[in-house]
């Protein structure tokens, strides 16, 4: 008898149609007879084994029972159908398909359906049908046409309007149908319905009901048809209800129910998966009026992620990306696509200089001192952080100090063109501040930077020259007391760099709650996204404390001018700080404490998605921040 090997080989060889090894049983006792009229004239005996054969017609029998019980270990425990539903155990159905549709719809015009908020299964049958099929028909149709309105005239009747609205697109669409520019179909669309209640099923029919009605789409409930229907709208591709309407080509392409026109544009990027409905959101942030983005997220619960999929696909694009990274998640990113990396820290050989101006756009009409102004202004909150606030005095002397420090380089109010000229340090500032009276403790205050603790990072000429595609500035290694101002310090640097050539940018902020600490950082971080639109930058800031950042008097601001807002999993501790901000609904509130990693919600302007984020195994392979990879 054969081992049991040989019996799991033989059956699936019998069940997935691979004659090797053995025959089907017809054929199987066919050959068994001529074996046996052959041995018998030659007097040897059969080759096949009566013994094998048995045991695997029983062993084909065990194999059909095993599947049978699977079935029914799925299959529901009763099934009732009615004239008009079924029921299924605790579950009511019913199904109606659409008879009549109005002349004009727009575009995505299921759409209302496709994210509605119940339980129901939809299936749109599409059959092809021959054109000269329709030509025959269609040319008998206006032949019927022209006699009607021929008669009318004999008898001296005013022209219909109606008649003469059919004939028009009668010849209109055989015209089209001539030259190749639209096909004919035949389509039926039905959709079956699930409620716990008969009369909450009723309920949900009348409201589909009230939206189809809303467009002029017609629809009855498939009366004593209610097993047809069932079946038709099922995971069977079998059109048993047989329901079509005429329909062009044109009129097709408006029932397509996964496109969204405000979350979906021809040149965007795939940012994530519409849960609601399976879509995919295709977006272009450069085509909003706001395309600034803030993320809000737990820790863990793969915010990073989300950002790095979008800076990737950006880079793509051939649009210039700008981190500031304070964990060094962004390196293997870097690595990939060979971009620019800085570790910007106390141990580092790169120095980016605070008193740096930027060149200046030859586009934009500057005026005289504009660029020394503001960065002057810049330089007074650098100074309320690195020094502690200053009063009204210190700020005065602190204005002079800094116009002074410029002037000797022959940076002044009436050139303030830096081209060939040499930029101030902190050393030179801290030297005329010096010579002036009152001005001793700020000359204590300013050492450490200069000479002591943390002299050298920001007392040194800038050494940096990052060319553009992807520049990751990394603060992972800088102390606490240090991070928010040396942020801060990178921030203008960017926006100096941004000023002096105009080209399509992102900026990410990741972990902005470090700014957000300080009332001057959070001012500066505020201004760049009021002012980014201005030089073609986007801002994308990224936190998971919530508190902190909503606690700042410009957190809140920030919000608002960022149209785009991606919410991932949240704590029950911040939830009801983000449902005040963003004024969510008791439903959204559920979704983002009961997320798995990397679903949420997207919202961009009035839309609000569900969404999930997706990526290749090389995307995964390249932004995912997972230590245990």
């Amino acid at each position: 008898m054969p081992n049991q090997e040989k019996l799991i080989e033989l059956v699936s060889k019998r069940y997935t149609g691979d004659t090797s090894g053995f025959l089907p049983s017809e054929q199987k006792a066919e050959d068994t007879k001529k074996d046996t009229k052959k041995s018998k004239k030659s007097g040897k005996k059969s080759k096949t084994d009566t013994s094998e054969n048995k045991w695997i017609l029983k062993a084909e029998k065990d194999y059909k029972a095993a599947l049978a019980y699977v079935k029914d270990a799925i299959a529901p425990a009763f099934m009732k159908v009615h004239q008009d539903k079924i029921r299924i155990n605790n579950t009511y159905a019913k199904t109606f398909f659409v008879y009549s549709y109005p002349n004009f719809l727009e575009g995505n015009w299921l759409s209302p359906v496709i994210n509605w908020d119940v339980k129901f299964d939809m299936s749109l049958y599409v059959y092809p049908v021959e054109s000269a099929f329709v030509q025959k028909y269609l040319r008998k149709r206006l032949t019927q046409l022209h006699s009607e309105r021929s008669i009318n005239a004999e008898k001296g009747l005013i022209n219909d309007p109606g008649l003469e609205a059919q004939i028009q697109d009668v010849e209109e669409l055989r015209g089209k149908l001539t030259r190749g520019m639209e096909k004919y179909f035949h389509m039926g669309l039905y959709i079956t319905v699930y409620a716990d209640s008969e009369d909450q099923l009723t309920r949900i029919w009348k409201d589909i009901e009230t939206i189809l009605a809303g467009r002029n789409v017609l629809q009855k409930q498939s009366y004593l048809r209610a097993e047809q229907g069932f079946i038709s709208t099922g995971p069977f591709a079998k059109d048993d209800l047989g329901v079509y309407r005429n329909i062009s080509t044109w009129g097709l392409s408006t029932t397509f129910p996964f496109s969204s026109s405000t979350l979906s544009h021809d040149d965007g990027i795939l940012y994530w998966v519409n849960t609601h409905n399976n879509s995919l959101i295709l977006y272009d942030r450069f085509k909003s009026e706001n395309a600034n983005m803030v993320v809000f997220a737990k820790s863990g619960s793969g915010k990073s992620f989300a950002v790095k999929l979008e800076v990737l696909r950006m880079l793509m694009m051939g649009i210039d990306v700008i981190v500031i990274d304070p964990e060094n998640e962004y390196r293997p990113l870097v690595d990939t696509v060979w971009g620019s990396y800085l570790d910007v820290s106390l141990n580092s050989n790169e120095r980016i200089n605070p008193f740096d101006l930027p060149l200046g756009m030859k586009d934009h009409d500057e005026k005289p001192w504009d660029l020394l102004r503001s960065a002057v202004i810049n330089l007074l909150g650098l100074m309320n952080l690195l020094l502690g606030q200053l009063n009204p005095e210190e700020e005065s002397i602190m204005e002079k100090a800094l116009m002074t420090a410029y002037s000797l380089k022959w940076i002044t109010i009436e050139d303030d063109n830096i081209i060939g000229k040499e930029i101030p340090i902190m050393q030179d500032l801290q030297d005329v501040l010096d010579t002036m009276d009152g001005a001793k403790s700020l000359v204590i205050r300013m050492e450490k930077y200069t000479s002591w603790i943390f002299a050298g990072i920001f007392s040194k000429r800038t050494n940096i020259d990052l060319k553009e595609w992807l520049q990751v500035f990394s603060v992972r290694d800088l102390d606490d007391v240090l991070r928010p101002t040396t942020m801060y310090v990178i921030l203008n640097y960017i926006w100096n760099m941004v000023r002096s050539s105009n080209k399509k940018r992102i900026l990410v902020v990741d972990e902005a709650w470090n700014i957000m600490q300080h009332d001057d950082s959070a001012k500066f971080l505020f201004g760049l996204v009021k002012r980014a639109r201005k030089y073609n930058l986007w801002v994308t800031t990224i936190t998971q404390d919530v508190e902190d950042f909503a606690a700042s008097k410009f957190g809140k601001p920030i919000i608002t001018n960022s149209s785009i807002q991606v919410l991932l999993k949240q704590s029950s501790a911040s939830i009801d700080s983000l449902q005040n901000i963003f004024k969510l609904t008791e439903q959204e509130k559920y979704i983002l404490l009961n997320s798995a990693v990397g679903q949420g919600l997207f919202f961009a302007w009035a839309e609000h998605v569900g969404i999930q984020v997706v990526a290749s195994f090389y995307e995964e392979q390249i932004v995912s921040s997972d230590p245990n990879r």
